[in-house]
């Protein structure tokens, strides 16, 4: 009779899995309609942003953590109730299974590991976009300044030098145009991506436009302060880099040593490994040896990531 529920369980997971995930390609569809079409129109606008971008993050908030809202932020994930369901269908799917065939506690592990490995892959998205964003800040400040000083006003200024920017640059700033051209003010838009992205540089930009918006003063020299002082981080960063690759290459090493070893011990000896399938003791060795990874994972990158 278990047997029976959590078959039909499992099916039930299946099939609302594949309708969300249907549901989902079919909005993107429809959405990639409405900007072919725009394009074709002729509308001259800045390009749309992405999903994850034009959903707020308090919208989120309710659901998720701040700090995972702001990482799928960084990394370009929309969430909503489609993915959300969809992944936690899928999740729950894939552990039935494997419940039914090798017991729930190596299930549990397994299921760990992949949300584990999925958080993983987020963090490692939106650290690179997010790096992206500040190798062309510079550029972008100088394109403002430049813009500033042949007379524009801000908010034109703005949004020129949006719009002649890298594409990484326009799918963040984009919103923050659009909201400023909706009557927003200058430098609360500015803050409010600051806060979304927790980017060093973009606060750098919000506090300068507010100082300037309330104290006055010149803000083409304060830009042209900002981007000597962004070379400067840069070049730092490129020494504290250099001179901690070997601690990031001993860190990898540890990091993924029990992992390859455990691969190279399963496929030399397979019935080894059968003790920690079948067994409840090798379940529960299991899963402290997935928890001391883990732990050791956030103390080394604890220990390698710089921060200034």
């Amino acid at each position: 009779m278990l047997q029976i529920v959590t078959a039909m369980a499992a099916v039930l997971c299946l099939a609302g899995g594949i309708l969300a995930v249907a549901g989902w390609r079919r909005g993107t569809r429809a959405a990639a309609t409405r900007q072919r079409l725009s394009e074709l129109a002729g509308a001259r606008e800045l390009p749309a942003a992405s999903p994850a971008l034009a959903a707020r993050l308090r919208d989120i908030d309710r659901l998720l953590p701040r700090w995972l809202a702001r990482r799928l932020f960084q990394a370009g994930i929309a969430v909503n109730g489609a993915r959300a369901s969809s992944a936690l269908l899928g999740l729950s799917f894939v552990w039935l299974v494997l419940a039914v065939a090798i017991g729930p506690g190596a299930a549990t592990v397994i299921a760990v590991t992949l949300v584990a490995v999925a958080f993983g892959v987020v963090d490692y998205m939106a650290t690179r976009r997010m790096d992206a964003l500040a190798a062309t800040t510079a550029g972008f400040f100088d394109r403002l300044r430049q813009l500033l000083i042949v007379g524009n006003s801000l908010s034109v200024a703005l949004a020129r030098a949006t719009e002649s920017s890298p594409p990484i640059v326009v799918e963040f700033y984009s919103p923050t145009v659009r909201r400023i051209a909706n009557g927003a003010g200058v430098a609360e838009s500015v803050n409010q991506l600051a806060d979304d992205l927790d980017l060093h540089e973009v606060r750098l930009l919000g506090t300068a436009i507010e100082t300037n918006l309330r104290f006055g003063g010149s803000l083409t020299a304060v830009l042209a302060n900002l981007i000597e002082n962004i070379h400067r981080r840069a070049v730092v960063d490129r020494e504290v880099r250099a001179n901690t690759s070997q601690i990031r290459a001993s860190a990898w090493t540890l990091g993924l040593l029990p992992l390859v070893a455990s691969a190279l011990v399963m496929m030399t000896n397979p019935e080894y490994m059968e003790y920690f399938i079948r067994e409840p003791a090798g379940h529960r060795m299991l899963i402290y040896a997935a928890i001391s990874e883990a732990i050791g994972i956030l103390l080394m990158r604890s220990i390698v990531r710089v921060t200034y």
